[in-house]
């Protein structure tokens, strides 16, 4: 007769702690999920802030990208749904790429899927926008980074 209280002793706690698991689920992929988002946020930002110091430092060798002219042509940020990466026009060459995490895309505001971000060599985004970028994860949740016609950025959750 003990043999079998034990079984059941087990089985009950073997349901207890599934029901437990079951409700602990999906608040944890919540918790993963906004990690992602505000990582991606976090990236993007210093992304951005690096793109812009660069492109303010015309009068410098440009070194960091492996050559070693006097003018520094403008490196743009060109975000896609699911990376963005680091771009020189003359010559061609991508310089970084950065995929985003698990779940995590970037839209514009008014739903284009591209988006070229240029800063001028005062640390203003040419040409002038007003606009926002929008970074969304699986659950709904959204970060928004706006732009001014001065070089600011700022952002905020949804």
């Amino acid at each position: 007769m003990q043999k079998g209280f034990a079984t059941l002793e087990i089985i009950f706690a073997t349901m207890i702690i599934a029901i437990l698991m079951g409700a602990a689920i999906p608040n944890v992929a919540r918790v993963i999920d906004r990690v992602a988002l505000d990582y991606e946020t976090k990236k993007l930002y210093t992304d951005l802030r690096f793109l812009q110091s660069l492109n303010r430092m015309t009068n410098m060798k440009d070194t960091h990208f492996g050559t070693t002219n006097d003018y520094n042509p403008p490196i743009n940020l060109i975000v896609y749904p699911e990376r963005y990466i680091f771009k020189r026009n003359s010559p061609n060459k991508i310089y970084a790429e950065h995929y985003f995490s698990n779940g995590v895309t970037a839209s514009k505001k008014n739903g284009t899927e591209l988006w070229q971000i240029k800063f001028d060599n005062m640390g203003k985004v040419t040409p002038a926008i007003s606009d926002s970028l929008m970074l969304n994860s699986r659950f709904k949740k959204k970060t928004s980074i706006i732009f001014d016609s001065v070089g600011r950025f700022r952002g905020g959750r949804e």
